[in-house]
């Protein structure tokens, strides 16, 4: 993409070559399925996450219950 940098040149630095037609992405679709997967599977895995808060919570709660003295408990 950069063309060589010849420390003779008189030019400061390399400049980028221009990007050619066909380094762009025709089908704007493309992009769209991109982010709708994407979107898909950030959804699924904050899902997971919540769902694993949840068992951990419950998990949790079952523990401390179940060491409570027994005159905490409701009659």
């Amino acid at each position: 993409m950069y063309p060589a940098f010849n420390a003779q040149s008189s030019q400061p630095f390399a400049v980028p070559k221009k990007l050619n037609d066909e380094h762009i992405n025709p089908s704007p679709s493309r992009a769209v399925d991109g982010f709708n997967i994407w979107w898909q599977k950030t959804i699924a895995q904050n899902m997971a996450m919540v769902a694993e808060a949840s068992d951990l919570m419950r998990a949790h709660s079952l523990v401390r219950s179940a060491h409570r003295p027994r005159h905490w408990q409701a009659h």
